[in-house]
């Protein structure tokens, strides 16, 4: 696997005409160039790609926005990933997804002859394989070498850290892939997304109300992972003693964000969405690039 750290210099850069509230829906600016890095190499490259992360991290609702951004020229098949899931069984899925805008008559035989009609048309397609860990022992080198011979075909894998290590072992296609790794939010971050939260209308706690405490309070139980913020209440009664309000206050923080991660993060604006600027080229240790989730 090439290095997620030979993928960082994009990183630094600013993103030119990004109005701030544009990063609402990846809820940091880190995040949000880590989907322009993810196209980049969508658009460029054909080596398989890992959106990496630990539970929580959003790596799911990042392939949500992703389709969200509607490219032209590219069509989405979204999977998920089981132990029972068959190559032929995503070979039909790819079929549904092409059938409807191009071909009538679409069957699975035709596949081949399907994705040489999409390339004729400078179009893609995007299989991502959402909870990868789950798949059979083998499967993901099968796609890998499916995707190969394919010239509009890209592959996206989700997987946590615990899973990329486990499959090394029965599908060792993985360590030439590209790795894209999910950032959690430091502790100044969830502060900042806590105080966007308090700006909303039907968020019942002011934004003078989170103070250092509570948002040092919530990254040491959540270490920045938005899903822990939404499924653990952190246990204020021994991070800050003697301060029962707080922890009442914290809970009800807690409680909200799901409603706000589900308004203000799964829901990306499709106007915003579409005035992102395209990503400078990165340069990948260990892989060929060629570039222009």
């Amino acid at each position: 696997m090439a290095g997620n750290d030979t993928l960082t210099y994009l990183m630094n850069k600013p993103l030119t005409g990004q109005k701030n509230r544009g990063l609402q829906s990846l809820i940091t600016q880190e995040r949000t160039r880590k989907l322009e890095l993810l196209i980049h190499l969508l658009a460029n490259s054909r080596q398989a790609l890992v959106v990496c992360g630990p539970e929580g991290i959003g790596k799911s609702t990042f392939l949500t926005v992703l389709q969200a951004r509607k490219i032209d020229s590219w069509l989405y098949c979204p999977v998920k990933g089981t132990v029972k899931l068959t190559i032929e069984m995503i070979q039909k899925q790819l079929v549904q997804a092409i059938k409807p805008d191009h071909l009538q008559n679409l069957t699975l035989n035709a596949l081949s002859g399907a994705f040489r009609g999409l390339e004729k048309q400078h179009k893609k397609i995007i299989l991502m394989i959402d909870e990868a860990g789950q798949l059979a022992p083998g499967l993901i080198n099968t796609l890998i070498d499916y995707a190969a011979n394919s010239a509009v075909l890209r592959v996206v894998f989700v997987l946590t850290h615990e899973e990329l290590e486990a499959k090394y072992s029965s599908d060792n296609a993985l360590d030439e892939g590209l790795l894209i790794e999910i950032p959690p939010l430091s502790e100044q971050q969830c502060g900042k997304f806590l105080q966007h939260l308090a700006t909303k209308s039907r968020f019942p706690v002011a934004f003078n109300e989170i103070d250092d405490a509570l948002i040092a309070a919530v990254y040491l139980e959540t270490q920045g992972i938005p899903g822990l913020m939404v499924v653990k209440h952190p246990s204020l009664d021994e991070v800050i003693p003697n301060n029962h309000s707080l922890g009442i206050l914290v809970a009800a923080v807690i409680g909200l964000i799901a409603l706000a991660l589900g308004t203000q993060w799964f829901s990306a604006s499709e106007y915003n969405l579409k005035r992102t600027t395209t990503p400078v080229v990165e340069k990948s240790v260990g892989s060929e690039s060629g570039e222009t989730q």
